[in-house]
């Protein structure tokens, strides 16, 4: 691959390594991407994710033979900086307890006009550029995913990876597998509230006495994460899959070289003659892809039931209804579970009485795994 040379980018430390001033004319008038060392670093693409304000660039670094995924925001001086603190604080305070059952586009608005509203109150009158800058900021971290917003909203990314304090963050990008990025996390505190916000859009807790999370997001990403040093030694972690809004299909498992179109017939006639399947691989190797896509051969009219520790599946059909488990509260008893708790076992059972034409189970590692060839026999 030809790479075109520019100049050198210095990562500053702080809770995002994009929080530095840099000279240069590239980006929009909101933010300016800068040169490279082209005696280390070549510069492979640009892009933006949220244009005028958020801009993604992949450069080679020659000397480590790595490639480097840098995000780039709004640079915000410290007055600036200041006033956004002051905004959000009053936000915290004062956001409507209907604030969770606003649609997206619905949030964004009200965060407008409550910085409009703040600063009106106070008398403060600024320029187009930072008005619109707070503006990207506050929406980012109330209804984005704060500093890892670029990054979530890059759709060739499919996992973002935290694995401590003061680590670089890692993703799994569709072209340049496991990735480094100029994004980290250097103070213990912003981490570990960033965990727990985390935790609250998977609508779950983490903290110090259940430190390990399983869940999903409101919007499908599937989410994994530790809370401080209780567990994992390094800090608190997290690994988000980014969800795939549209499921890989059968003929682009075929275009992409995944799967024959023998095999994908093969798949298609023994889903159509009622014969059960299980799919196995490593981690990250293409189970739940192609399972969405195997399911897309069940006629529209069956019943399907999903079960699910963390929900991945995604059908199209109507008569569906998805399973997941779900955590207990209190000492576990003498059978293993804590009041209140729903395993799969459980799960299992009660599919087998909703009379359904096909069972889907996300991942067997226990008991279930008995019910689940006893349903298997009965057909």
């Amino acid at each position: 691959m030809a790479r075109k040379k520019v100049k050198k980018v210095m990562m500053p430390k702080g809770a995002l390594a994009v929080s530095a001033k840099w000279e240069g004319t590239r980006g929009s008038y909101l933010t300016n991407i800068p040169p490279i060392d082209e005696s280390r670093f070549d510069e492979v693409e640009v892009f933006s994710v949220r244009e005028p304000f958020a801009y993604g660039r992949v450069v080679y670094d020659r000397e480590r033979a790595e490639y480097l995924y840098e995000v780039f925001e709004p640079q915000l001086e410290e007055k600036e900086r200041k006033l956004l603190d002051s905004v959000k604080d009053a936000l915290n305070r004062t956001l409507e307890y209907e604030w969770e059952k606003m649609a997206a586009k619905d949030k964004e608005e009200y965060l407008k006009e409550a910085v409009e509203s703040f600063l009106k109150s106070r008398g403060i009158k600024l320029d187009p550029m930072t008005r619109e800058k707070l503006e990207y900021y506050i929406i980012r971290d109330f209804v984005g995913y704060g500093p890892i917003d670029t990054l979530m909203g890059d759709p060739r990314i499919e996992d973002v990876s935290c694995d401590g304090v003061g680590i670089a963050l890692f993703v799994f990008h569709q072209k340049y597998e496991s990735i480094k990025t100029s994004v980290m996390f250097a103070d213990e505190d912003v981490l570990n509230n960033f965990v727990v916000a985390l935790g609250q859009r998977c609508g779950k807790q983490i903290s110090v006495a259940a430190p390990i999370l399983d869940g999903t997001s409101f919007e499908g990403h599937r989410v994994q994460s530790t809370y401080a040093r209780e567990v994992t030694t390094r800090g608190s972690s997290f690994t988000i899959r980014r969800f795939k809004e549209n499921p890989f299909t059968p003929i682009e498992l075929i275009k992409f070289g995944t799967a024959s179109p023998e095999m994908v017939a093969y798949i298609w006639i023994a889903i159509e003659h009622g014969e059960s399947m299980m799919v196995c691989g490593g981690t990250a190797s293409g189970k739940t892809a192609t399972l969405n896509s195997a399911a897309l051969f069940i006629r529209p009219g069956a019943k399907i039931v999903s079960i699910e520790d963390t929900r991945e599946i995604n059908l199209p059909h109507e008569n569906w209804i998805p399973g997941t488990t779900r955590s207990g509260i209190g000492e576990r008893g003498a059978d293993g579970k804590a009041p209140g708790e729903i395993d799969m076992y459980d799960l299992v059972r009660a599919a087998l009485r909703q009379r359904p034409n096909f069972i889907i189970v996300g991942e067997v590692r226990g008991k279930e795994t008995y019910t689940m060839f006893q349903a298997m026999a009965t057909g």
